[in-house]
């Protein structure tokens, strides 16, 4: 083994989970360890002394696969080969099961988060957010004022907002 990074890689665990954990706390993604793989790859295939800090490359290169992995997803190749067009790679715009259940299960929980709230501060809330009508055109439909408006549906975000991150 010619670097010093390479003699201690393998019975060193505790680096590589560390170089792991910092890629995926980048990145985001269950992928980072693979990411991490053929950055070291890279770095073995490359020649003694061309690179100067091991670590900064490795993470570098890994975050750089993660880019064009992200990239290539992206984006949509269509090629022309006379009349007939092959489409290579397309990506659904539609969101995936698991997001759209995710986006029900929080719209549930602000229904729910709405029902808790008091009758007046649930009216004036939904009246602006969903009406979209105006703190003065709300004050009047409910008899009220509008610093009286103004005060239900700030208790109403403030309650909702911690309501959703419950």
């Amino acid at each position: 083994m010619r670097r010093p990074l390479a003699e201690n890689w393998f019975p060193c665990q505790q680096e590589w989970l560390r170089l792991r954990r910092r890629i995926r706390t980048f990145t985001h993604r269950d992928d980072a360890e693979d990411h991490l793989q053929t950055a070291l790859a890279n770095y073995y295939e490359r020649s003694q002394g061309q690179v100067t800090h091991p670590e900064a490359y490795i993470t570098r290169s890994a975050l750089n696969l993660h880019l064009n992995n992200l990239k290539k997803a992206a984006s949509s190749t269509v090629s022309t080969t006379g009349e007939q067009e092959q489409i290579l790679e397309l990506r659904d715009p539609a969101p995936s099961q698991e997001e759209a259940y995710a986006a029900s299960q929080r719209m549930k929980q602000f229904h729910d988060g709405c029902q808790q709230l008091p009758e007046r501060t649930r009216q004036a809330f939904l009246l602006n957010r969903v009406e979209k009508m105006k703190y003065r055109e709300i004050a009047a439909a409910l008899g009220i004022s509008e610093s009286s408006v103004e005060k239900h549906i700030a208790k109403a975000l403030v309650f909702l907002s911690s309501w959703m991150d419950q």
